[in-house]
């Protein structure tokens, strides 16, 4: 009778390991990746912090483990300076995590760049979410999370 019980319970916890899910992985990545950058007491992007263009300081503060698996991340904040979108930092990793700086390459999204070059496909998957961007710290603006999967 035990040996019954073991796999009855077993076989409940494959089957919730095999369910899935309505979330995409761009979806799940942003939420990640928005954890590891917003500020912990004050939900905001501190941007005053950053550099603009692509931003050492913003890669480090991405963990490995928000970045999905064995697929290529793009990641970029925007808001508005003097009437122009801005980028405020930006980050590229290729499927292994490693940091993409060296080649930054075009966007297939008209509002976004980098990445898109040879060999890659065509379709990428984009998240993007409104987020507060502490541009200095007496001025937060609305933002763009922005999220790029291939």
């Amino acid at each position: 009778m035990a040996l019954v019980t073991g796999v009855g319970l077993y076989a409940v916890y494959v089957g919730g390991a095999l369910e899935q899910s309505d979330r995409t992985t761009e979806s799940t990545a942003i939420d990640y990746v928005w954890d590891d950058l917003e500020h912990e007491e004050r939900d905001v992007f501190p941007a005053s912090e950053y550099e603009s263009g692509m931003d050492a300081k913003l890669r480090d503060a991405i963990d490995a483990d928000s970045l999905p698996h064995g697929l290529n991340v793009y990641i970029e904040i925007r808001a508005y300076d003097d009437g122009e979108p801005t980028v405020f930092a930006a980050a590229h990793f290729d499927s292994a995590g490693d940091d993409l700086a060296e080649r930054q390459l075009d966007s297939n999204h008209p509002d976004f760049g980098p990445p898109r070059g040879a060999g890659e496909p065509a379709d990428s998957g984009i998240e993007t979410r409104p987020i507060s961007v502490e541009v200095t710290p007496a001025d937060v603006r609305g933002g763009t999370l922005h999220v790029e999967v291939w």
